[in-house]
């Protein structure tokens, strides 16, 4: 049998368990921040598709955010943001992407840091990402555009 002294020290601790709780979760924002930010917009009756980040690189601090109605997505051509993404989908253009966040480089530091194998190979990758806008000719090299400058959609 449980006395007022056990019943009371039960309490406590759960008291402490449901307290500990609160302060973390206050602490860390939820796994799916965004998802509920944009589900308790009532403005946003169809939904919305929205991708975002912030982060620091060698070169500095760079913020993004997009976001769209659900029907501007489903109801524009698509034609020209396609070719925009296709810029990316080939590996080594992904690695000449990492590799200018850290700082610009010249075709020849690409070439020596065994970004890509050659100059020609160089300036075909870097071609297709300047013409689709993520990279431009910065001081002799080629660099990623400042933050303000990125579109998609």
């Amino acid at each position: 049998m449980y006395t007022d002294i056990d019943r009371v020290a039960a309490l406590e601790r759960r008291v402490a368990q449901l307290e500990a709780h609160f302060t973390l979760s206050q602490q860390q924002p939820p796994a799916f921040a965004l998802i509920e930010a944009i589900n308790r917009n009532d403005e946003l009756v169809d939904g919305v598709v929205t991708f975002g980040g912030a982060v620091d690189t060698g070169i500095g601090h760079y913020e993004y955010e997009w976001s769209r109605p659900t029907h501007w997505v489903t109801d524009s051509p698509w034609e020209d943001e396609i070719s925009r993404l296709s810029a990316l989908t080939h590996p080594q253009r992904g690695e000449i992407l990492r590799r200018l966040l850290g700082a610009p480089a010249t075709v020849a530091e690409l070439v020596s840091g065994d970004i890509v194998s050659s100059t020609g190979t160089s300036y075909h990758h870097l071609g297709a990402l300047q013409a689709a806008g993520w990279v431009t000719k910065h001081d002799g090299g080629y660099a990623i555009p400042p933050p303000a400058s990125f579109h998609c959609w």
